[in-house]
């Protein structure tokens, strides 16, 4: 009886041990859905559509992205915490849904607990750039026309509470200046009246702002990526124009909802490293002004919880209120 009983415990523990290998061996069993939690056209889009394009050619079976924006990106965010956990609903991630949202909104999800991190695939500096009217022309310039004018120079930004916005607090510290900062509902708007010399400064990411840079249409001051961005081989960094110890990235990735098989993230990990991996896919990002940093679900949870304390201390220096 005792053998018997033994015996069951052995192939119970041999089924349940199995149960995850299956399940990725029979992933993907129908067409992957890429939640994209912005509205289409900006660089999550691209990047959502480059991956979605990477899993069917790895996977062998169809992937499509579906958009859901609204809210900051909560919206499509929220909907896949709540998906099947099976890999076959995911959703892009970014700096900003993961890191900087709790601290703007009342989120009915946690960045850690509902979701399984897939991976990072880009980091995505951020630039600042002015109009070709201001009077300052490199970055030593904007900090001294800003002291000697406080509040003076007008600072958009994509929106309230983005990590854009956060990151102008952060520079503005650093230079030891105060202005006026000016959010929008999204690039767009902040860029026109940028162009139309109704703001002097916009900071805004290089994928966005690399074309008009390129264009001679705004003024680049810096990167606030650690290294040159290869997109935009003359704009130096923050250190080298003259702040050192100041940087600021956001990132693009994909999470699956919590719960899912943890081979089933392996397996879309490892296909996604692959094809981000390719020379023409490295060079098609670079081209783009994106940085391709493929992590390991590992890398990517320490990432987000680094960013979480990194936007916890700011929010709790201005004070800032989830809405």
């Amino acid at each position: 009886m005792v053998k018997h009983l033994k015996f069951l415990a052995a192939a119970c523990l041999a089924a349940f041990s199995a149960a995850p290998a299956a399940a990725a061996d029979n992933f993907p069993s129908k067409p992957i859905t890429i939640i994209l939690p912005y509205a289409t056209g900006g660089s999550a889009d691209m990047l959502a559509r480059f991956a979605a394009q990477a899993l069917q050619s790895e996977l062998g079976q169809p992937a499509i992205v579906e958009a859901k924006p609204g809210a900051g990106g909560v919206l499509g965010t929220e909907y896949v915490a709540r998906a099947e956990p099976d890999g076959h609903t995911l959703v892009v991630t970014a700096s900003g849904t993961m890191a900087v949202n709790p601290y703007v909104y009342k989120l009915r999800y946690k960045p850690l607990e509902d979701f399984q991190q897939v991976t990072v695939l880009v980091d995505l500096p951020f630039v600042v750039v002015t109009n070709n009217e201001f009077p300052g022309k490199n970055l030593q310039e904007f900090i001294e026309y800003g002291r000697k004018n406080p509040n003076g120079i007008t600072f958009g930004n994509a929106g309230l509470g983005t990590q854009q916005h956060l990151t102008q607090l952060m520079f503005a510290r650093a230079a030891g200046i105060e202005v006026n900062i000016v959010p929008y509902k999204g690039s767009s708007p902040a860029m026109n009246d940028l162009l139309g010399g109704h703001i002097n400064a916009l900071l805004d990411n290089t994928g966005v702002q690399t074309p008009f840079i390129k264009a001679g249409k705004v003024r680049p001051l810096f990167v606030t990526n650690p290294e040159r961005v290869a997109a935009l081989p003359d704009v130096p960094t923050a250190a080298e124009a003259g702040l050192p110890g100041f940087s600021a990235v956001a990132w693009f990735g994909l999470a699956a909802p919590s719960g899912t098989p943890d081979a089933v993230v392996e397996k879309i990990q490892q296909a996604l490293a692959r094809e981000f991996g390719k020379p023409e896919m490295k060079q098609r990002l670079l081209d783009l002004a994106m940085i391709p940093r493929v992590s390991t679900p590992a890398e990517t949870t320490a990432r987000v919880q680094h960013d979480l304390k990194t936007f916890g201390k700011i929010a709790k220096e201005i004070d800032l209120q989830p809405m």
